[in-house]
């Protein structure tokens, strides 16, 4: 509680600063190519590495606000165990952003909702379990898009919120249980910490 505290008292401070200096950019606006860009598509360059995929798309409905819908799909490790879970997850994020500088080369406010499912299985001792865990989350996030008027771009954003997990495992004992604990404990994306590092195409 205290981190998002924290983190929604420097959104708050830095909204008011990065307003300033959109109002300034906004005026002084140049008539290149993208502050024409109403959508983008990108990619994560580096998550592939990790067993981990992400595709996300926004639009600009009008100059200053986006719509961005991201879909995720990962390989989760089995290493985060000694049942050696073998599970794999999917996510669906819809973000919406306010862009200060009325365009996509620009700082941005956002608000979040994201859904995630984790499915697997698992072997412990003699027992072998099915896993299905979801997660919902909500929060807040800040960050900046970098466009050329080639088309090319880079985001970096960071948010965080309120997650709401729930879990099911087939059969069931206090073992069980107690593996899946240190599943969730382990794995630490398992979080309502929202990220983006990405690169792609503007038009």
């Amino acid at each position: 509680m205290k981190t998002l505290k924290t983190l929604f008292i420097c959104i708050f401070l830095s909204s008011n600063v990065v307003a300033q200096v959109g109002e300034e950019s906004s005026s002084t606006k140049s008539n290149s190519p993208r502050s024409e860009f109403k959508h983008a598509i990108n990619i994560c360059p580096i998550a592939p590495i990790f067993g981990f995929y992400s595709i996300n798309y926004e639009y600009l409905i009008s100059p200053k606000n986006g719509i961005v819908a991201r879909f995720d799909y990962e390989d989760v490790p089995k290493a985060y165990t000694d049942a050696s879970i073998e599970s794999s997850g999917i996510g669906f994020t819809l973000n919406y952003r306010r862009h200060l500088s009325g365009e996509m080369n620009s700082l941005f406010l956002g608000a979040y909702t994201r859904y995630r499912n984790y499915k697997g299985n698992g072997d412990l001792e003699a027992d072998k379990f099915d896993l299905d865990i979801q997660s919902y989350s909500f929060g807040l996030n800040a960050g900046k898009r970098w466009a050329w008027n080639s088309g090319f771009n880079i985001v970096f954003s960071l948010g965080y919120g309120l997650d709401i997990n729930t879990r099911e495992a087939n059969p069931t004992n206090n073992s069980i249980e107690s593996i899946i604990d240190q599943f969730e404990e382990e794995y630490e994306f398992m979080s309502p910490f929202y990220g983006e590092f990405s690169i792609g195409y503007t038009f």
